[in-house]
C-alpha cells in the first residue's frame, strides 16, 4: 500500500525537479528568480537529456518553448542548468537553440565552493 502511495506521489507531481549535479565555481552567486514558477529552467542531464521547466523535450522545440514563455510573461533569462558530467557538445547545441528563441541572457547554474570547507 505504502509503494502504491509513493508511486503515485513521486511520479505525477508538477513540482518535480530534475536533478543534475551542478559543476562547482568560486564566483557562483544565488539567482533567486530562478526558483519561480514562471522562470525558464533549462536542464541539460549526464546522458544528454534535455528538459524544458521539467518536461523532457529535445533541443529542437527549444526555440519555440523559449519565445511561448516569453510571450507568456516569462522573465527574458533562461537558467540553464548542466550536468557536470554532460558532453560540451550536447551544452553548445542546447545554448544555441536557448539563442535562437530570441533570448540572450543565460545564466549558467553552479553550486558555490565554501571556502573553509
Amino acid at each position: 500500500m505504502v509503494l502504491i502511495i509513493f508511486m503515485l506521489v513521486s511520479g505525477h507531481s508538477p513540482h518535480h525537479m530534475v536533478i543534475a549535479d551542478l559543476t562547482w565555481a568560486q564566483t557562483a552567486v544565488a539567482e533567486p528568480r530562478a526558483i519561480r514558477e514562471d522562470a525558464i529552467r533549462v536542464t541539460i542531464s549526464r546522458d544528454g537529456s534535455v528538459y524544458f521547466r521539467n518536461q523532457k523535450t529535445g533541443p529542437e522545440a527549444l526555440p519555440e518553448l523559449v519565445r511561448k514563455a516569453v510571450e507568456d510573461g516569462a522573465e527574458l533569462k533562461v537558467y540553464l542548468t548542466i550536468d557536470g558530467r554532460a558532453k560540451y557538445g550536447d551544452a553548445k547545441v542546447v545554448y544555441d537553440a536557448i539563442a535562437a528563441g530570441g533570448v540572450r541572457d543565460i545564466c549558467l547554474m553552479a553550486e558555490k565552493i565554501d571556502p573553509h570547507r
